[in-house]
């Protein structure tokens, strides 16, 4: 037995120094050098790759079998430009395992690798590699291997290390411009198999024609079933940090499980941790259909977190909000549900602070790419949303100043000839939405109930439907916004019924100037691409009534009564036809207001003025009439008013007289100045008023019919009657005389 194990020991020995020797006498004696120019001829007729070996190629002995590669580059044939090569490359096999009849790989190594791609109007380069037209490709015939057979070695694949360092690659595009390098790309996996489970990492740093920059580091251990093309990586890392995008670069953590399996068209990620930021996104989610009409399922959920830090932790200027709390507690709930070809969420749920927005939304087609939506906000307070006020602001709003310098053709606003609207942009969109807000609070203003229903097709973006109750009323508009033409066109139709003037005008003008029960039917439309443009473009109409209203500051009645006691005082003879006067004056209107009963008024829009074409009011103390115009910008006005007063149509020579008044200056202005009689138009009264009182006083007393006459000629004719009444007068006395002789 002894003799036995010795005899198989002595054995084993020679066969190790006789594979020794052997591996000895191959790599000293055979040059691998001498089969460069097999390898390029191989390289073109395979490959149309022109392929050139500067370096040496080198055997390795011991501990592991193979061969080296030094510098090596790989050109297409008939073209200058590399596409590809490697600094150095080597690959070996375990000797040991050897001696036992088996192959096992010891590690393949590329140090340096480069690639350039290069894809223009007439196709990619790499599309050239590959035996080309007239190439005959020598096949050895497979042989068939007989049930039971099998060959002379087991060789298994597995490799215990694959390393890839310092790689680079590059993708250029010529018709587009883009232009994206893939740097120190290093790539290094341990025991790889296709039967179990191997960890594999990779680094790499990419770059864009945008200046985008990101550090990639990946760490996960994958398994690959390359018969059913099935690969999952459990567990999956990645960090990476995005520059470009943002001031600061944003580090991004990833975490997730990973599992592909092509056959199945189906990807699935579970256990999903995404952290960037100061966010922290769960969920799971898989996607079918990879290859056709994808479809996506799954749960994404973000923790409540605070924008204006997340957006500080990013390099960018937070949110300025009246309220220091706003947008501190933001959160997301989606359910990723839809039909195939589609990325819906239903249901969503975004809180925000004490709001809650709720419903569906999503890519409804992925190749058009319509956006749909319909969402619910339960409640919202805008103000604290809002920059707060500066203190410029806070002393305007004191002071009351506001709107600008000029007349009617315009003023000191200033107007961008910027680019307003995004065309290009809002040409292919597609959209179909619906946005309800059960509660909205702004300033003073509560709304309910309000509805927005929104389309775009065709470069036709139009805003259906915008409704809901406010100020004890409601409103309900619509509009559309063309942009398939060269230039942009606006329209938009609004009525505002029964609602509460006050809040609208302390909004508007910072200030308590009028109240009442308004309505408003309004027709806008515009075109152009800027400010300027828009402004000088538009036209419209309005109408607008004014029900049980107050003006404030300003006394119409006053304004009257003043203006009759200047032309009482010019033209003192008439004190006796104004009722009510004492010692030459009326007495002062004691309110500051003037109340309104019931107002209506035409205007129509030219550029930014609006001309009121009437104007006609029943007030507390007479009627008006007028007509005018008003800067929207500047908010300059001048109108023209005709006001009648039951208090002043007491005398009959004063009946149905028409006051004439003259309101101009600005709506930041004080009302107490608005306001001011005609002094040359009360003349005319005054003047018309002396005339009918003495064609009254010739009728009554001396029979004499004036009508039609002015002042200046029925004083003549009152004289000359007088006259002939005294000498008739004189006569008659000398005629009785005569006959009493």
């Amino acid at each position: 037995m002894a003799r036995a194990i010795k005899i198989f020991l002595i054995v084993i020995a020679a066969l190790v120094v006789l594979l020794a020797a052997t591996v000895f006498v191959v790599t000293q004696v055979i040059d691998p050098n001498d089969f460069k120019p097999q390898i390029r001829e191989q390289a073109m007729t395979q490959a149309n790759l022109d392929l050139e070996i500067p370096g040496d190629l080198a055997w390795q002995f011991w501990p592991s079998l193979g061969v080296s590669l030094g510098r090596t580059e790989a050109r297409i044939a008939g073209e200058e430009e590399l596409f590809a090569g490697i600094n150095s490359a080597s690959v070996g096999v375990a000797v040991w395992p050897l001696l036992f009849g088996q192959v096992e790989m010891d590690g393949v190594t590329l140090d340096g690798l480069e690639v350039n791609l290069v894809e223009t109007a007439d196709g990619a380069n790499w599309e050239k590699i590959g035996p080309q037209d007239g190439a005959e490709e020598e096949t050895a015939p497979a042989e068939e291997e007989q049930p039971g057979e099998s060959g002379g070695m087991d060789i298994p694949l597995t490799i215990p290390s694959v390393a890839i360092t310092d790689g680079k690659i590059r993708y250029q595009n010529t018709t587009d411009g883009t232009d994206i390098r893939v740097e120190h790309f290093n790539f290094n996996a341990q025991d790889v198999s296709l039967e179990e489970p191997f960890p594999m990492q990779m680094s790499l740093r990419y770059q864009d024609q945008s200046d985008m920059r990101v550090d990639l580091n990946l760490d996960t251990t994958l398994a690959a079933d390359l018969d059913n093309n099935h690969f999952v990586l459990d567990p999956m890392t990645l960090d990476a940090d995005i520059a470009g995008m943002t001031t600061n670069p944003v580090s991004v953590h990833l975490e997730q499980k990973l599992d592909v399996n092509l056959d199945e068209d189906r990807a699935q990620i579970t256990d999903l941790l995404l952290e960037a930021a100061g966010t922290r996104t769960t969920g799971n989610a898989t996607v079918t259909g990879l290859t056709g009409e994808m479809k996506v399922a799954g749960q994404i959920d973000t923790e409540p977190f605070d924008a204006n830090a997340a957006l500080e932790a990013i390099g960018e200027e937070p949110i300025a909000t009246s309220d220091d709390s706003a947008l501190s507690k933001v959160a997301l709930s989606a359910t990723l549900d839809g039909p195939a070809n589609s990325v819906m969420v239903n249901p969503l749920k975004v809180t925000l602070d004490s709001s809650t927005l709720s419903g569906k939304a999503g890519l409804e087609n992925l190749e058009t790419g319509k956006i749909v939506f319909d969402l619910n906000l339960d409640k919202i307070t805008l103000d604290g949303y809002l920059p707060p006020q500066s203190d410029e602001e806070d002393s305007a709003a004191a002071s009351g100043a506001g709107g600008g310098t000029g007349g009617k053709e315009g003023g000191t606003t200033q107007l961008s000839e910027a680019e307003l609207i995004p065309v290009e942009s809002l040409r292919p969109l597609l959209l179909d939405g619906s946005l309800k807000i059960g509660e909205l609070n702004y300033d003073t203003l509560q709304a309910s109930n309000i509805v927005f229903n929104v389309d775009a097709k065709d470069g036709v973006l139009r805003l259906t439907k915008a409704s809901g109750d406010t100020l004890q009323g409601g409103f309900n508009a619509s509009g559309h916004l063309d942009v398939s033409g060269n230039t942009p066109r606006i329209s938009f139709k609004q009525n505002v019924s029964s609602m509460q003037l006050q809040p609208v005008v302390a909004m508007a003008l910072d200030k308590d100037l009028a109240k009442g029960i308004f309505s408003m039917d309004l027709d806008f439309s515009a075109s152009g691409n800027s400010e300027k443009a828009l402004v000088n473009s538009a036209k419209g109409n309005a109408s607008m009534n004014l029900a049980d209203g107050t003006v404030r500051g300003l006394n119409l009645y006053g304004t009257l009564v003043g203006g009759v006691n200047d032309m009482l005082g010019r033209f003192q003879g008439l004190s006796a036809l104004i009722p009510n006067q004492e010692s030459g004056k009326l007495p002062a209107a004691l309110s500051e207001d003037t109340k309104i009963i019931d107002l209506t008024t035409k205007a129509s829009l030219n550029q930014q003025v609006a001309n009121l074409d009437s104007l006609e009011a029943k007030l507390d103390k007479g009627t008006l009439s007028g007509n005018g115009w008003m800067n929207m910008l500047t908010q300059e006005f001048d109108l023209k008013i005709g006001m009648q007063s039951p208090e002043l149509g007491g005398s009959k020579y004063l009946e149905d007289v028409t006051w004439p008044l003259r309101c101009q200056g600005s709506l930041a202005g004080s009302p107490a100045k608005w306001c001011g009689p005609d002094r040359e138009g009360f003349a005319k009264i005054a003047q018309q008023a002396a005339t009918n009182a003495a064609k009254g006083k010739l009728k009554e007393k001396l029979g004499i019919d004036a009508e039609g006459d002015t002042t200046e000629e029925v004083l003549k004719n009152a004289a000359k009657q007088k006259a002939e009444e005294k000498i008739k007068e004189e006569m008659g006395d000398k005629l009785k005389g005569f006959f009493n002789r």
